[in-house]
């Protein structure tokens, strides 16, 4: 599996590294708005370790699949998986609650309007490639 793979498979991912990483960069900035600023409160070392960990979650995973390495395609799988999932729960709450599949894109503030809406296309993106990596599963090695 050589460059002709990678090439390939760059080309058609590159949409969902472009997504993936905008999501997590607006991550510093929505903190510093909805945290730091007001109330010039630090990030948790928790939460900077769980969001380093994910990031890097991705990182690996994706360079492995890209590469046709063992073990890429169930990272990369399992990774979109969870941002599925993460991103999902606020889809299904607000149509629990009635507020709407989109509830937060209803905000008044422009600054959050375009985090929130990174991240359902964050959202979008990564159930797109959930779906493409399983109908274009790779062969099995041994």
């Amino acid at each position: 599996m050589g460059t002709r793979l990678v090439r390939t498979r760059g080309r058609a991912t590159a949409v969902l590294v472009a997504v993936v990483a905008l999501n997590y960069a607006a991550q510093i900035p929505y903190y510093l708005h909805q945290y730091y600023l007001p109330r010039h409160q630090l990030p948790s070392p928790l939460g900077t370790l769980l969001l380093g960990l994910t990031l890097l979650w991705f990182v690996v995973g994706y360079r492995r699949y890209l590469t046709g390495r063992r073990f890429g395609y169930g990272l990369l799988l399992g990774f979109l998986v969870v941002q599925v999932l993460f991103y999902g729960h606020s889809v299904v709450l607000g149509l629990l609650t009635g507020a709407g599949a989109v509830a937060q894109l209803t905000t008044s503030s422009r600054f959050l309007l375009v985090i929130f809406t990174i991240g359902y296309l964050n959202f979008a993106v990564a159930a797109y490639y959930v779906y493409w990596l399983l109908r274009s599963r790779p062969p099995r090695t041994a």
